[in-house]
């Protein structure tokens, strides 16, 4: 319990250091050098401390409006966190499914050997190739794939949510594959093959087994590659996300809500993931 509550004040701490960055760090004009005013840290812990505790979340500025927080932070979240935990979601899915229990088949290594080729791509870089390609794509047939508008609607979306999935699904599938084949290796694989259990059985009942923990593992790394893709994606795609109140503003109460939000969408995820291990296991692993 103790430690629990260090790491939460830790992170407190933290998250308010980086969202004060702009206010505390300055550039002298003359010298070209940087100026640190660790002095207002103090403030700037106070400053937001109140502003909680007086029921509120602050105010930032969008355009030449200076708007509150709390009136726009839902739709915004929710747009952030649907993206967030349908890619994550779908990559641990995929990655499952192709890196274990259709592995054998020929789309599988087709489909390993494409991502093979992305993953020698910058995640920044495929993100432009994806936008200029839908592009095309609307010039050639007319089908509008993707929307740069705000209140796109579901073309504001869905793209966005393919993009963030990218990096995690690369991460995973190499991982899942590489960790299925190491244990195929194994004697006690090799004993269940001899006593003639069936392909599909032995990956539910012995390899997954085997497997799960160390996807459990990463599980906080793939989540991560979701969130960082997601800062470029709606910054670029003008997503009308969580990012926005961390981009489109210099005041430490935006920026610091934004970064909580972030760390709490991370949670729901995770949740998200362990909740999918779990109904899995139950519906078809025997224990």
């Amino acid at each position: 319990m103790v430690r629990a509550v260090q790491q939460i004040f830790i992170i407190f701490v933290l998250i308010l250091f980086l969202a004060a960055l702009p206010t505390i760090i300055s550039v002298d004009p003359l010298s070209g050098s940087l100026n640190w005013s660790f002095e207002s840290l103090p403030q700037v812990y106070g400053e937001f401390i109140s502003e909680i505790g007086e029921g509120s979340l602050g105010t930032y500025e969008l355009g030449m409006q200076t708007r509150p927080i709390a009136g726009d932070i839902a739709d915004n979240f929710f747009t952030s966190l649907l993206i967030v935990l349908i890619a994550v979601n779908a990559s641990l899915i995929i990655s499952l499914i192709f890196g274990v229990f259709i592995s054998r088949f020929r789309v599988t290594k087709l489909f390993g050997a494409f991502l093979n080729i992305l993953a020698a791509i910058p995640d920044f870089i495929i993100i432009v190739m994806s936008m200029i390609l839908a592009v095309k794509i609307y010039k050639v047939t007319g089908i509008r794939v993707i929307s740069l508008r705000p209140d796109g609607g579901a073309l504001n979306t869905w793209f966005p949510t393919v993009l963030a999935a990218i990096a995690p699904t690369l991460y995973l599938f190499k991982l899942v594959s590489v960790k299925y084949y190491q244990t195929s290796g194994e004697d006690y694989i090799k004993t269940a093959v001899a006593k003639g259990m069936g392909l599909n059985y032995i990956n539910f009942q012995h390899v997954f087994k085997n497997l799960e923990p160390f996807i459990k593992s990463e599980l906080v790394k793939v989540i991560s590659l979701a969130i960082g893709n997601l800062f470029i994606i709606e910054h670029i795609m003008n997503v009308s996300g969580i990012t926005k109140f961390i981009f489109q503003s210099s005041g430490v109460q935006p920026i610091a809500i934004g970064l909580f939000a972030m760390l709490l969408i991370s949670l729901i995820v995770y949740i998200s993931n362990r909740l999918i291990f779990y109904l899995f296991k139950r519906g078809f692993i025997y224990e």
